[in-house]
């Protein structure tokens, strides 16, 4: 893509932000209004730019000292909403990191297709039952919501999950498998033998309408759509009435034809702080997991990776519809983060909050309380949080309240000590929208972007944050 162009305007704004990055005194804007640039406007290039990168020192050490010596890993999470969840954006950075420092393993993995959602096809799961979820942005006091912000579970006894690597280069060595039970719920096995499964029965979720729900708000709860609902209960139009019951998902369960004890080689496990360790002598690409014992329910946080090569290893966790109050709700998950002892954490959150009408006032506390909660179990991480990027509220109403959340995250940089990338205005803002979109890289809802455009963030991201690396080893030799 062309390097992009903004008006006058909000090259003042910027301007303005650059001044504000480096003495941290004022506030960036009053009202920002988005307008269309007037003829005979001088235009000028977006500054591409990490903000008070002074605060990833530590992380930077630590990618110097990898790059120098070739030895040890690097752990990086990314953390967000669905921009992440798909992995696109967060993938375009890992395989950047990768190809420049080692590939140290693929990270966390959690079983999406289990859940019923979308996520990274890079390392896959399958099972022959049904499983349960629950996502954070639905709070559930029973729900034991984690590590990957999806709560997975079954209360059947006769499960078995494959995990299947699907490329060589991510096989790994060494496994951590995150439950909310201190007891280990899971054999991890392999096996020389061909597991086969048959289609048994149809099962069948339903869910009883009450007040105030519509059709959309049912179909997102269950993370499905309005018309696979209406095709699951033959209904023409989107109408429900309070006290309805509807089928919102329909799944064929599969019964293991090969699966006994002798079937499966176990592996034993090392029990960790808040996980069990797997190591093995050679890279594993498919492994099995099934229950260990009897239990009412068999729950399961995420699964993490690595081989035994230096290098970058990047984590997601995304989760469609998320922010960072949800985040917040579940001690559980940052329990359980620091079980992958990152040197740094990047959160891209805030889209959903912008549709939510949240006000800066009101997000600045959530991602506080967010920090405060992180730092309260793994203190030595190094933070960078992203704004989110530009959106519409409909094709003809720009995304304004994500101007306000921006500004927030870069004027709460200085006193939360957290670097900032500004993704909102390196994608020229609202302004920037219907070049994104002639260039092909948004949705068509506006609010999400193409794989075209994710990956652009990617690059922009990665371009950003190695400048701001190269100005800190230059710094380090004056």
């Amino acid at each position: 893509m062309p390097k992009k162009k903004i008006s006058v305007f909000l090259a003042s704004l910027l301007c303005s932000m650059g001044a504000f990055a480096q003495a941290g005194k004022e506030r960036l804007v009053g009202e920002v209004q988005d307008e269309k640039p007037q003829k005979g406007q001088d235009e000028v290039e977006i500054v591409n730019q990490i903000y008070y990168p002074e605060q990833l020192k530590s992380f930077f050490r630590k990618l110097q000292k990898l790059e120098r010596e070739k030895k040890g890993k690097v752990n990086i999470v990314h953390i967000g909403d669905s921009h992440i969840q798909a992995d696109f954006f967060s993938g375009k950075m890992r395989s950047q990191l990768q190809e420049k420092f080692g590939n140290g393993g693929w990270g966390l993995t959690f079983p999406y297709k289990l859940a019923k959602t979308n996520g990274s096809s890079a390392i896959n799961y399958s099972s022959n039952v049904s499983w349960e979820n629950r996502r954070n942005i639905f709070p559930v006091a029973s729900a034991n919501v984690g590590l990957s912000g999806i709560a997975l579970s079954t209360s059947q006894q006769n499960f078995v999950i494959e995990m299947n690597v699907r490329n060589q280069e991510n096989g790994f060595s060494k496994m951590r498998v995150f439950t909310p039970s201190k007891k280990n719920q899971y054999e991890v096995g392999t096996t020389t033998k061909k597991i086969e499964y048959e289609e048994s029965k149809k099962v069948k979720v339903t869910h009883k309408v009450v007040k105030g729900e519509t059709l959309s708000s049912i179909a997102r709860k269950y993370d499905t759509s309005v018309n696979a609902i209406k095709s699951l209960n033959g209904m023409k139009s989107a109408n429900i009435g309070i006290g309805k019951s509807l089928v919102v998902k329909e799944s064929v369960e599969r019964r293991v034809i090969t699966k006994g004890s002798g079937d499966f080689t176990a592996l034993k496990p090392t029990k960790m702080d808040g996980y069990f360790e797997y190591k093995f002598s050679t890279p594993q690409e498919k492994l099995y997991f099934y229950p260990s014992q009897d239990s009412d329910l068999y729950e399961l946080n995420g699964i993490y990776v690595e081989n035994d090569a230096a290098g970058v290893v990047y984590s997601t966790i995304g989760v469609n519809g998320a922010r960072y109050s949800d985040f917040n709700k579940y001690d559980l998950f940052f329990e359980q983060l620091k079980g992958l002892e990152p040197d740094l954490i990047i959160v891209s959150m805030g889209t959903n909050e912008s549709f939510d009408r949240m006000s800066g006032k009101d997000f600045g506390v959530q991602v506080k309380l967010f920090m405060d909660k992180v730092k309260a179990q793994y203190p030595n991480a190094d933070f960078l949080l992203t704004s989110p990027p530009p959106s519409y509220f409909s094709r003809e109403t720009p995304n304004l309240v994500a101007t306000e959340l921006t500004n927030e995250l870069i004027i709460s940089g200085i006193k939360g000590k957290y670097a900032i990338w500004d993704l909102y205005y390196s994608l020229g803002a609202s302004l920037g929208v219907p070049k994104l979109q002639e260039e092909g890289m948004m949705a068509k809802d506006l609010v999400h972007y193409s794989i075209k455009g994710y990956e652009y963030m990617g690059t922009l991201f990665y371009d950003a944050l190695m400048k701001a690396y190269s100005d800190f080893k230059q710094k380090e030799i004056k």
